[in-house]
């Protein structure tokens, strides 16, 4: 059974080339840059964004669909996966900062956790089984089973399947899935199951690199699962949330207590969440929160996002003819 961390357990100093390129992977976390692109239009060219819409789906979704099908048209493919398919892109696309939706294995798994395993299954519907610490657990450990077979050229559904239906998995604590949601665990394995069915069908019908995207693009939504553990942004924001209590003093005494190195609490709360104690977790959750709501409160965007200048942005407009409905997205 895998152990929590302990305070008197730190892994030895990496070599110094080592620790340079940690250093610039945390820069690049925190920049964005290991996430997919945002895009945040200036408030007084907010017509613009259906212009942008138009061409992200054209220049991404529609035209990786084209490739693969050979006749330039997917819309009828998308429309033969079902309504609420085609509305949950359509809503993904149109959130404020806009996604690009770019290949990222990273947030196409995400993606993958959040539509496979956390909404679109049963488990919300055998959530009462478990408190709020266990669920966060759970979502982390279905995205690290599903990472490892994400991948820039598409998903291993094959893959992806096992790892999310294993009948014996278990949270990073050790305790067994089957074992918490007791009667529910069956019917959440069929769920899975289904949903999994669904993105196959639209790997093969619309291809690999489309699903990619499509699930890039779902994986990096602010509202739901954007901020989950595995994004840049989540990492950024635990080292800060860590950083900030330890500078006012106000790292609860019992978490000191587990962990009197705060950079080694750090490391933890970024990349392996779920190993922490619960009261540990639960205050990690929260701060975590708090770090984003600093930001909407500075009207900045969650995760950083590239804002378009003034004049760029009227440029565009005065280029772009919003009355041409080629290449429409799903609906919303």
């Amino acid at each position: 059974m895998p152990t929590r961390p302990t305070p008197h357990h730190r892994p030895e100093h990496p070599p110094p080339q080592a620790a340079k390129a940690e250093a610039a992977r945390r820069a690049f976390a925190e920049a964005g840059l290991l996430d997919a692109t945002r895009i945040h239009v200036p408030e007084d060219a907010r017509e613009l964004r259906h212009d942008l819409v138009l061409l992200l789906w054209a220049d991404t979704i529609h035209d990786a669909i084209g490739r693969h099908r050979r006749n330039g048209d997917g819309r009828d493919a998308i429309a033969a996966l079902g309504e609420e398919f085609s509305w949950r892109l359509g809503a993904g696309l149109r959130i404020h900062p806009l996604i690009v939706p770019d290949p990222v294995p990273s947030a196409a798994a995400r993606g993958i956790a959040e539509w496979c395993w956390r909404r679109e299954s049963n488990v919300e519907e055998w959530h009462f089984k478990i408190d709020d610490i266990t669920m966060a657990r759970a979502n982390i450990a279905a995205t690290r089973a599903v990472l490892p077979h994400v991948h820039p050229e598409g998903v291993d559904w094959p893959a992806v399947r096992l790892a999310l239906t294993a009948p014996t998995r278990r949270l990073a604590d050790g305790q067994a899935l089957a074992v918490i949601f007791e009667d529910g665990w069956t019917p959440i394995l069929t769920s899975v199951h289904r949903e999994i069915d669904l993105w196959q069908q639209a790997d093969e019908t619309l291809g690999p690199e489309a699903v990619l995207r499509m699930l890039s693009l779902h994986g990096s939504r602010t509202e739901s699962i954007g901020e989950w553990w595995g994004s840049g942004w989540y990492e950024t924001a635990a080292r800060r949330a860590v950083a900030r209590a330890a500078t006012s003093g106000s790292l609860p005494a019992a978490v000191s207590a587990v962990f009197p190195d705060t950079e080694h609490l750090a490391d933890t709360a970024a990349a392996h969440p779920d190993l922490l104690d619960d009261d540990t977790f639960a205050w990690m959750t929260e701060a975590v929160f708090k770090e984003g709501s600093l930001l909407r409160e500075a009207r900045l965007p969650i995760p950083p996002a590239m804002t378009l200048r003034d004049w760029a942005a009227h440029d565009l407009l005065d280029m772009l003819r919003p009355d041409s409905d080629e290449d429409e997205p799903p609906a919303d």
